[in-house]
């Protein structure tokens, strides 16, 4: 796991080599870049090829990723290790009142089984390819028990769950809440302000970012961070009983894990600076157009308004796949299609949204306290029965997609691809 920081407005320049046995192509997972740089299974490569993208960093500030997308074997490449953190800075951000980078901590989030001799083992349970591949251990920028010690005073956590299925119910061990400050899409604004939580609700590759003040505890306090238990969304624990099924079928959904410890180091102890959070935005210039899509799931499969991914035809879009650049639509999303009520996390490649409503819906009420919809999204989860809409405004024409970011859904064809086109 690497990260890769850039400031706003740089240029960047990738080479990508594919050392693989297999095709593979880099998404750059929340950046806004032309189509051509975005990563889609398309423009995959064969073992030893390479290409080269550019593109302007055209995000604000915050918290974005990179990882494989070729069809089909997403899930596996990602698993193996092809992931990581790409990080926009502001020149300007100390002024924000936020802690220095060296007071920062990167927290890259991914659950994994180990076989008898300590390596990966990937996709051995029957029911992978409907619940996604689930681990009982959670790895730590690629680091089992992962433990950090802080100095007494404010730290800025970046968390990104990059697992393939996932769901985390973050928390401290301690009760503590947690201070959130920005999501996908970087920063809160002034308006919508810290959201604090007992614990936050993370779907595979949303992030959150917290401030957390170490100096509120006491020299050599050790806490950790885990994921809390919680119970609905697993499905075979749903139809058979967890314990029976957790013990036949591994790992499920919604088991209580640890995730890292942090050890409080003896030190001065530095005081939080205000916090200013940026001005919000100017809106995008309202438009009427309006878009409806059907989650659905059965057969072990996944469909978007009855349709999967084309393999064949790889660059298919539909006509009600299509959004104006420069205006703001309404996207409904509504996961009440006919076969097994599952909950998904969803992505748009190119384009940042705004979730403006939740309605309906079989949201588990031990997760739907740490929801966070507030600030700028690219990645949101929706529950079974549950309509999500999104205010949404694409910014750079060009061929991108949406898909189910649940990689075992996405490598069995849960994805489309939506147009963005000028007036």
């Amino acid at each position: 796991h690497r990260t890769s920081e850039n400031t706003r407005n740089a240029l960047v320049r990738i080479e990508v080599v594919n050392c693989f046995a297999e095709p593979t192509v880099i998404h750059w997972h929340g950046m806004i870049v032309p189509d051509s740089a975005d990563g889609h299974p398309h423009q995959a490569v064969r073992s030893g090829g390479r290409y080269t993208i550019e593109f302007t960093v055209r995000n604000p500030a915050g918290t974005y990723l990179y990882h494989p997308h070729p069809h089909r074997i997403t899930g596996r490449q990602t698993y193996y290790g092809l992931a990581g953190l790409l990080i926009v800075r502001e020149p300007r951000a100390l002024d924000a009142g936020l802690p220095d980078p060296e007071h920062e901590l990167p927290l890259v989030l991914q659950d994994r089984r180990f076989g008898a001799g300590n390596e990966l083992v990937f996709k051995r349970m029957m029911m992978d390819d409907m619940n996604g591949v689930l681990g009982d251990r959670v790895l730590v920028n690629g680091v089992d028990d992962a433990a950090f010690r802080v100095a007494p005073r404010p730290y800025r956590l970046r968390i990104a769950n990059v697992s393939n299925a996932r769901i985390y119910k973050l928390a401290w061990s301690d009760g503590r809440p947690l201070r959130a400050i920005g999501s996908d899409g970087g920063l809160f604004n002034r308006g919508e302000g810290v959201q604090e939580r007992s614990y936050v609700t993370l779907f595979p590759f949303e992030r959150v970012e917290l401030l957390e003040d170490f100096g509120a505890r006491r020299d050599g306090a050790e806490i950790a961070l885990v994921s809390r238990a919680f119970s609905g969304l697993d499905m075979m624990d749903s139809m058979m009983g967890g314990g029976m099924m957790g013990g036949m079928m591994g790992p499920s959904q919604g088991e209580e894990l640890h995730i890292a410890r942090f050890t409080v180091s003896p030190g001065p102890r530095s005081r939080a600076q205000a916090l200013k959070l940026p001005e919000p935005e100017g809106p995008a210039r309202e438009g009427k157009h309006e878009l409806y899509t059907q989650l659905a799931f059965r057969h072990m499969r996944g469909f978007l308004n009855g349709r999967s991914f084309d393999a064949d035809d790889m660059q298919a879009v539909a006509d009600d796949e299509r959004l104006p650049v420069g205006e703001a639509s309404l996207w409904t999303f509504a996961n009440d299609g006919r076969g097994m009520a599952m909950s998904h996390p969803i992505h748009v490649h190119g384009v940042r949204f705004r979730v403006v409503e939740r309605s309906g819906g079989t949201m588990p009420a031990d997760l739907r306290d740490g929801m966070i919809d507030t600030g700028y999204k690219d990645t949101f989860g929706i529950f079974a029965g549950e309509r999500v809409r999104v205010l949404i405004a694409p910014t750079v024409p060009g061929l991108f997609m949406y898909h189910c970011h649940n990689l075992e859904h996405e490598d069995g064809g849960m994805m489309r691809n939506c147009q963005f086109s000028d007036r």
